[in-house]
């Protein structure tokens, strides 16, 4: 089960009709396997060369800070109070940035709104290093980075009701609207060290597997 399938999935039982993805990239790899009414993303195009693509493809080519800074100043051909029914955040894999990305989405999101984070159960912690360009390690290229601390946070911090589907590198899925589940206790790890998350990983990211997903939703 593959990222989009998951969102699909989502947009199809709920009957959802607009979507934000953050952090394009190059749209086959996502976006366009979506199936939304409506669709939006926003992208800087950093990596446009990266992807062999000969331009940033993205609907709004601005950082996620900047992008949600100018959608407030009503500087975009969208209305201030925008809001998506699905927001998904697969931008800069940084822990602050993917938490500010959750704090503006969820001032974003439509009562029945869902947000979901791609890279959310690193598999080691060479995956899980914070300089992508560090490529002298056993995850080579492959680069989680630390949205997991991100995710501890939310459910440190936060009300939700949140799991993490055990597939395409970890996929959490965070809805306020139903089923919501206690916060998650500062003692588990208190100091984000990531021995301690993988040793805890279960219960901090409130991990399922795929086939429970349906019975979620």
């Amino acid at each position: 089960m593959e990222r989009y399938d998951i969102i699909n999935e989502i947009i199809k039982k709920e009957g959802l009709r607009t979507y934000l993805e953050i952090g394009l990239r190059d749209p086959k790899e996502c976006f366009d396997k979506i199936n939304a009414e409506s669709k939006w993303s926003v992208d800087p195009g950093y990596e446009t060369d990266y992807n062999h693509m000969s331009q940033n493809q993205a609907t709004y080519p601005y950082e996620s800070d900047d992008f949600f800074y100018k959608l407030r100043l009503n500087s975009l051909d969208l209305t201030p109070n925008m809001k998506w029914d699905l927001i998904f955040v697969d931008g800069l894999h940084i822990s602050d940035q993917v938490y500010r990305d959750f704090l503006n989405a969820k001032e974003h999101l439509t009562p029945n709104g869902y947000i979901v984070f791609h890279d959310c159960s690193p598999p080691t912690c060479h995956h899980a290093r914070e300089d992508y360009n560090d490529f002298n390690t056993p995850a080579t290229v492959y680069w989680n980075g630390t949205v997991w601390k991100a995710i501890q946070k939310i459910r440190t911090d936060h009300f939700v009701s949140m799991v993490t589907v055990n597939s395409d590198w970890g996929v959490s899925v965070v809805r306020f609207h139903k089923g919501m589940i206690p916060k998650l206790g500062e003692y588990i790890n208190p100091f984000y060290d990531f021995n301690k998350f993988d040793q805890h990983r279960e219960e901090i990211l409130n991990l399922i597997d795929p086939s429970d997903f349906y019975n979620w939703i």
